[in-house]
């Protein structure tokens, strides 16, 4: 039987956090709820990150802020140095959507498979409360792929720790969970076949591409038309009013691309978009 497996948080890479924020509010009415970073301006009072959270992102060079939607979460990420793999992200790629986070039960059959699949670690988090595989793009295909557990008992009980223990009282009215990631590929049967082979759970045809389905969510692998990089390009969402959201982003001048609204290089669109 398939080990329980949820899409929880997705990150962008970007290279400023408050223009981004500033964007996402104004569309999509969306609220911060916690970050590494000086959030104050957007009512998330200042706390210093414990040491074992601040010797992480000093490692890695990173400043992040939490938005929720529903009850999965945006990460916004931006590098503070160039000498860091955020930093040359940013500075080969562009923004764009860098990281897949899914929560599991429990980390150590995927850790297993992790390592029966030759697949190097591009991260590791593991603190009291919280523990992340995070997986090398280079060897899964299109972006960091990351498992992660709650620990002291409390996996899948809504409780997410990178968000904060108050997320809930920042959750956007009208916007719900993200219900989809979409990879944009030059392969997709094979890079479907890498991520399966990890997740434990079936690539299955959908389409122009592959699907594979978690709990009240997929990921889905599509063929990139274009000459461009493999890349996690768009994700869908719920939302109560997504055509006033795109009205919105038209009259801030946020470039909006048949069905989906592009920021900082992610597509946003509505669940159930072809």
């Amino acid at each position: 039987m398939s080990e329980r497996i949820r899409l929880r948080q997705i990150c962008l890479m970007t290279a400023q956090l408050e223009p981004v924020i500033d964007t996402l509010i104004a569309v999509f009415g969306l609220k911060v709820c916690h970050g590494k970073a000086d959030l104050s301006a957007y009512g998330v009072p200042y706390v210093p990150p414990p040491p074992h959270q601040a010797a992480f992102f000093a490692k890695h060079g990173l400043i992040s802020a939490q938005l929720p939607m529903g009850d999965t979460f945006l990460e916004l990420v931006a590098p503070t140095r160039e000498d860091t793999p955020a930093g040359r992200f940013l500075k080969r790629r562009g923004p764009g959507g860098y990281m897949v986070i899914t929560e599991v039960e429990t980390i150590d059959p995927f850790a297993e498979r992790v390592e029966r699949q030759g697949v190097r670690l591009a991260g590791t988090v593991d603190y009291p409360t919280y523990h992340e595989l995070q997986l090398d793009p280079r060897d899964v295909g299109a972006s960091m792929l990351s498992f992660s557990m709650q620990r002291e008992g409390k996996p899948f009980d809504g409780g997410w720790y990178p968000a904060g223990p108050n997320w809930r009282e920042k959750v956007a009215s009208g916007i719900g969970p993200i219900r989809v990631v979409e990879l944009k590929l030059r392969d997709p049967s094979a890079t479907s076949a890498r991520w399966s082979a990890l997740i434990g759970h079936p690539a299955e045809p959908d389409g122009e591409g592959y699907r594979i389905a978690l709990e009240q969510s997929e990921i889905r692998f599509l063929p990139e038309q274009g000459h461009g990089s493999d890349r996690l390009d768009g994700i869908q969402f719920e939302a109560a009013d997504f055509a006033g959201a795109i009205a919105r982003a038209k009259q801030a001048g946020v470039p909006v691309m048949d069905d989906a609204i592009v920021i900082s290089g992610l597509k946003f669109r509505q669940a159930g978009s072809p």
